[in-house]
């Protein structure tokens, strides 16, 4: 089975963020902590979501075996006004290592 696993450093925020599989919470992560999620092959689309604010997207195309990491971090420009209000939809970082 194909695996994702989403590690996120100490970051700024003390509470859980939820990383979203598909449309559907995979799973809560604390900060300094990692989650390893199997999926089946194909295609995925993955989000971190805190509140109201995610991330962008993260396309993933996945073979039979395959182990993709990813780092998921919430940083202060989160809490700014423009990311807050005006782009909350990406206020939050995820990103293929």
């Amino acid at each position: 089975m194909p695996t994702i696993v989403v590690h996120r450093p100490f970051d700024v925020v003390m509470v859980r963020v939820k990383i979203e599989i598909d449309g559907q919470v995979a799973a809560r992560l604390k900060r300094g902590t990692s989650q390893s999620l199997e999926v089946s092959p194909g295609r995925h689309v993955v989000r971190l979501h805190l509140n109201w604010q995610s991330s962008s997207p993260v396309e993933l195309d996945l073979d039979g075996a395959e182990t993709i990491a990813l780092e998921a971090a919430v940083y202060e420009r989160s809490w700014r006004f423009r990311e807050t209000f005006l782009r909350s939809g990406s206020a939050l970082d995820l990103r293929v290592l």
